[in-house]
């Protein structure tokens, strides 16, 4: 008997989420219905000068060397590496100690992630 009453409960649950959902995409249909030519203009102005700052972003992360997997020759070059770049990504090795990460992961994840800077360190 107990069964029904769970299934009742359960089922007055989703429908109370589903009217919950159903009325707050009905506020922002109806808010975008508001929406006038001058709310349009600065919608598109703000998402223009978002672009323009992502622009920004990756051509910084470029001349910074990232989406491409470097080797650091010292450890000077190292810290400017680092301090350089928001994230950086190190891949330490030792030339005689077999490695578990193997290159082509890293170059494929500086291929990917564009915001990353890959470095290779020994």
């Amino acid at each position: 008997m107990e069964n029904p009453n769970v299934q009742e409960i359960l089922e007055k649950q989703v429908l109370t989420v589903a009217k919950a959902v159903e009325d707050k995409i009905d506020e922002e249909i109806a808010a975008l219905e508001r929406l006038d030519l001058d709310d349009i203009e600065a919608l598109r102005e703000r998402r223009l000068q978002q672009m323009k700052k992502m622009a920004e972003k990756r051509s910084r992360w470029i001349s910074l060397g990232h989406g491409e997997y470097s080797e650091i020759p010292s450890e000077k070059d190292f810290f400017a590496a680092v301090k350089a770049s928001e994230r950086v990504v190190c891949h330490f090795y030792r030339p005689n100690w077999p490695c578990k990460v193997p290159v082509s992961e890293c170059i494929i994840s500086s291929s990917i992630h564009p915001n990353l800077n890959v470095v290779l360190a020994s």
